[in-house]
């Protein structure tokens, strides 16, 4: 026989309706998780979506973003604005009319031909603030444009070569608004009346069992590819009421086709090779003989489960008089949105897209099977987009079982019932059939919130968790082979776990088999509140060889429970692994519940330990049973806190809390840390900051020191015999300002943490001439400096009031200049401290204002040689004493780890030998100076700060801090600029580095004379 086919047509009735010119829209927020569903135009220019429940998907991320849905059907507007940048490259033309790559909708007469564009918005037009939009508007389209055109195969049909296109360029969900024509029709083609019109008792196959046989291999193709297959079921019941209509027509009925199906004579097949047919007079039908032996092999059942077919309602949830039913498809068939309008009310149509420069403006109504297939296969898209790791066959099921059944109850009709979105990205509902839900979560991890019936079975193998959250009844066995499943709401089936799979959760099972490799753990490893949990069995609990149960301990919640309302069998090998879930406050001496079995308990482990035993230095551990329970016992063991420091600053700090004994905050906090996370505690506790901010405080002292011995020295620079534009006037008093802003790192060692300081501020002073060669003059200045130790969460600042007095001479020796600079200063520091306290299981934030004072005496000795007109070097050597306290102070704090410090003193000094250089720069337009500075300065005395303090009721202990550069380099260069004859701007970069220190600053001085 040869291959027969027949012209394919729209699902659609828009005879003579037109759409509004113009729909109101508003401008939002776009945000994939926050419609406002009451006021947004755009999501409710299609009534569709809400009466699908798509908002429940959106509101929780799933928009069927990235997932490509291939749109079978008469082409696109590819620029229309609702497709933008969602349009797949792998868009094509199959008919003989345009190029490969024109798919632009229109007909051969040249006007437009929107189905395919209305089709394509429904499934995914965009969200982006205006017109309307689709089902998965985070989708990818693939127009395919292959109905009601002419194929480039003669044995090929247009719409089975786009299938294969689909399926082999990444489609993951294919619609199919396109079916049969039907005959015959009540009205000829010149709109006459048929005087040959009959209502059949059979639905009419015209084309050939060949054709259908074609179809049905590309169909088997695309299933067995893992693509989703949404067809519209007909609308051919205006037309054909009655057992024509009561099935789908075109491919969304392929799986009743059977042999037996055949020949119940509910579908006859024309035979074109009898004679003359006339497909508008079935007076003229001659039909293939059901026992012919090209249907020897026509069996398209194993389709079931590959598609889903879908049946039109409009806004009152009436099945549309246009549509067809579900009828014996109702296994895979559904009801969706297809829109039932009036040329009075066209609204109760479908408002979706339409191809731009028609009077529509790029938007339309219509309705038909068309409208409600494109709302499932958006749904598909979104589905598939939520859990990922489903297959096609999983997705449909999920689909399927989701729907609303209130008011669609008749499946003849409706099939499963209404399409519900926001029931199918919560899991499916029910599980139909044996071996469907053999899931691989693929690494991903997931809920299923609804509650699941039905005869068929649940394996869960790959990486990933997936809960189970619903009263599940399902009455098939649950294997669990990989991953994890953790049950939060109930099943009732029996659980086998096995190879690398875990049971897990705070619900309720049936009988649990614990074969080599499976595991159980109560609780949650999702949702960390409900870390620690019972799992309750309803019935038999066999743990054999190989597997192990995980129990997981919180100090602060106790331990994780089996309890089983039947006995419990250990056999030999059995494992218990306990592991931390979580720290906290715990208690040295504690026995915990791990199982509990109704009908006693029968064998021990073999084996047992874990990380919460072998990584808990400070509790020993130890199982007993009786009759009916397994027990797991806790005691202090003999290691003591300080036994695991590594540095001196957290042995102190260890021994201190230590010492506060159980029953404090913090003791009870160290209990069940390991040694990574204790030593960590100790550093965070210590109260290190404090410490190492008297090593800033004592460097930034050098700020008023050389501000004194560089304004002393400038002073004096005319007497010194510098050349003609050298500047200062010894004879006359001068006004002077230093401003300063430097940055400093002090690395870290073993024992303390990297400090990095800034400063900012400023000084000002007055000097003149007293007696012959001296100079006296005061000071006075203020800054402002932060603190931050990033390892130990601490960060401060301090506001600094300086007051000082200095005094200086010169005297000629030979070739060069004897000078000598002195000076005194104190400076009082308001200081407010931040800390943070974060370890396993705590946190705490502290604050503390307190008040320190820096006193320094200074002098120096410099002789100055000038070696040319222009240039002047001058070796040196100074000495500092620097004396520092800090008052005794409290932090306040919420949760227990705040520290009461004591009162500190520093006596610190510092030596430095260096040179300076200095060269005057003829500049026709400012005079200006150039200096440089190279030292070495060696600190002795105190250069490692320490800190008293103690915990609420705990031993004083005393924290080290960051030390001061005991040997380092200093370095400066600088330029002065004089403004006018009495008046000059200086500028210098100052540095420091050596012994862990690196310090970086600018500076600016101006100095006016009178």
């Amino acid at each position: 026989m040869s291959l027969i086919k027949v012209g394919l047509k729209y699902l659609t009735l828009t005879t003579a309706l037109v759409a509004p010119a113009f729909i109101p829209t508003f401008a939002y927020a776009q945000n994939n998780k926050s419609i406002p569903a009451a006021a947004d135009a755009e999501y409710h220019a299609n009534w569709g979506l809400d009466m699908i429940n798509a908002l429940p998907a959106y509101l929780k991320g799933y928009t069927g973003k990235g997932v490509v849905v291939a749109v079978i059907d008469s082409g696109l507007d590819v620029n229309h604005p609702e497709y933008e940048g969602r349009v797949s490259p792998f868009f094509y033309n199959f008919g003989d009319d345009q190029a490969d790559n024109d798919v632009f909708p229109r007909k051969s007469d040249g006007s437009l031909n929107g189905h395919g564009d209305h089709v394509a918005g429904i499934i995914g037009a965009g969200r982006n603030g205006f017109g309307m939009q689709g089902v998965a508007y985070d989708s990818i389209l693939m127009p395919l444009r292959a109905v009601e055109v002419d194929g480039r195969n003669e044995g090929f049909a247009p719409t089975n070569e786009a299938i294969i296109h689909a399926v082999e360029n990444g489609a993951k969900v294919i619609n199919g608004s396109y079916g049969p024509n039907t005959f015959p029709l009540r009205k000829l083609e010149d709109k006459t009346t048929n005087p040959n019109y009959e209502i059949l008792n059979y639905q009419l196959i015209a084309a050939s069992p060949d054709f259908l046989e074609q179809t049905y291999q590309v169909l088997k193709y695309a299933a067995d590819e893992d693509i989703v297959m949404v067809f519209a079921a007909g609308n051919e019941r205006l037309e054909q009421p009655g057992a024509y209509t009561d099935i789908p027509t075109g491919n969304g009925m392929f799986p009743l086709i059977t042999r037996d199906y055949i020949n119940s004579g509910k579908i006859k097949f024309l035979d074109w090779d009898a004679g003359p047919i006339d497909l508008q007079n079935p007076d003229t039908y001659q039909f293939l003989d059901p026992n012919d032996s090209d249907f020897d092999d026509m069996d398209f059942s194993d389709l079931k489960g590959s598609l889903i077919v879908v049946v039109s309602v409009g806004r009152d949830g009436k099945l549309a008089p246009y549509s067809n039913e579900c009828g014996e498809t109702a296994e895979w068939c559904i009801a969706a949105p297809g829109g039932a309008m009036t040329r009075e009310n066209i609204s109760g149509g479908i408002y979706s897209t339409w191809p731009q420069g028609d009077e529509n403006n790029g938007y339309r109504y219509i309705q038909g099977t068309s409208m409600a297939a494109p709302h499932v296969a958006g749904a598909a898209a979104v589905v598939r987009s939520a859990f990922p790791y489903m297959n096609a066959r999983q997705t449909i099921e999920t689909i399927l079982t989701t729907t609303t059944k209130t008011g669609f109850e008749d499946q003849d009709k409706f099939g499963q019932g209404l399409l519900n979105l926001g029931a199918a990205i919560d899991g499916p509902m029910a599980f139909r059939y044996a071996g469907v839900f053999d899931v691989d979560t693929q690494g991903y991890s997931s809920i299923w919130s609804n509650s699941i019936s039905g005869i068929g079975d649940l394996t869960k193998r790959g990486d990933g968790i997936l809960v189970l959250s619903g009263q599940n009844t399902y009455q098939g066995p649950t294997n669990i082979v990989g991953g994890g499943l953790e049950v939060q709401g109930s099943i009732t089936s029996d659980s086998h776990v096995s190879q690398t799979g875990q049971l897990s959760g705070s619900g309720s099972v049936g009988d649990v088999m614990l074969a080599k490799g499976g595991n159980i753990s109560p609780g949650s490893a999702i949702f960390a509140d409900n870390a620690i949990g019972t799992l309750t069995v309803n019935g038999t609990f066999i743990q054999t060889s190989g597997s192990t149960y995980i129990a997981g301990l919180a100090a602060a919640n106790g331990t994780d429970h089996i309890s089983i309302n039947g006995v419990a069998i250990f056999g030999s090998n059995s494992s218990l692994e306990l592991v931390r879930q979580g720290a906290g406050r715990g208690t040295a001496a504690g026995r915990y519940t791990l199982l509990t079995a109704r009908d006693g308990v029968i064998g021990t482990y073999d084996n047992w330990g874990g990380s919460l035993v072998t990584q808990t230095p400070f509790i020993d551990f130890a199982l007993d049973y009786d009759l009916y329970n397994v027990f797991l016992e806790t005691s202090r063991s003999d290691v003591a806190f300080a036994d695991i420091a590594v540095t001196h600053n957290q042995a102190a700090t260890a021994t201190a809390l230590e010492s506060q004994g159980e029953g404090s905050i913090l003791y009870d906090h160290m209990l069940f840390l390991n040694k990574t996370e204790a030593r960590q505690a100790y550093d965070q506790l210590s109260g290190e900051a404090y410490a190492s901010i008297q090593s800033s405080l004592i460097n930034n002292s050098a700020y008023t020191r050389t501000a004194v011995y560089n304004q002393l020295s400038r002073s004096f620079s005319k007497s010194s015999g510098v050349g003609e534009t050298t500047i200062g006037y010894l004879d006359q008093p001068n006004f002077w300002m230093h401003g300063l802003g430097e940055w400093t790192t002090q690395s870290g060692n073993d024992n303390t943490a990297k400090t990095r300081n800034s400063i900012g501020g400023f000084l000002t002073g007055i000097d003149a001439q007293v007696w012959d060669n001296w100079r006296f003059g005061l000071l006075a200045g203020y800054s402002y400096s932060k603190f931050r130790i990033h390892e130990r969460m601490s960060s401060g600042k301090s506001d600094d009031y300086t007051i000082g007095s200095y005094a200086g001479t010169e005297m000629a020796h030979n070739q060069g200049t004897f000078a000598f600079r002195s000076g005194a200063a104190y400076t009082w520091h308001n200081i407010d401290m931040n800390r943070g306290i974060a370890f396993a299981g705590f946190e705490d934030k502290l604050t503390a204002d307190y008040k320190a004072g820096t006193f320094q005496v200074f002098g120096e000795l410099g002789y100055k040689h000038q070696t040319t007109e222009q240039f002047a070097i001058e070796p040196y050597a100074n000495l500092a004493y620097v004396h520092l306290r800090a008052d005794k102070f409290s932090e306040d704090g919420r949760n227990g780890a705040a520290l009461n410090i004591y009162k500190s003193t520093m006596d610190t000094a510092l030596a430095s030998l260096g040179f300076r250089i200095s060269a005057d720069l003829n500049q026709e337009v400012i005079p200006v100076k150039a200096r440089a500075d190279i030292a070495w300065r060696h600190a002795f005395g105190d250069v490692t700060p320490t800190s008293k303090a103690n915990f609420t009721g705990s031993d004083a202990f005393t924290i080290n801090g960051m030390a001061i550069g005991r040997n380092t380099a200093l370095i400066s260069a600088g330029l002065d600029f004089q403004l006018e004859k009495n008046a000059v701007l200086g500028v210098t970069y100052q540095g420091q580095f050596g012994s862990g220190i690196t310090q970086n600053g600018l500076n600016a001085s101006l100095k006016i004379q009178f």
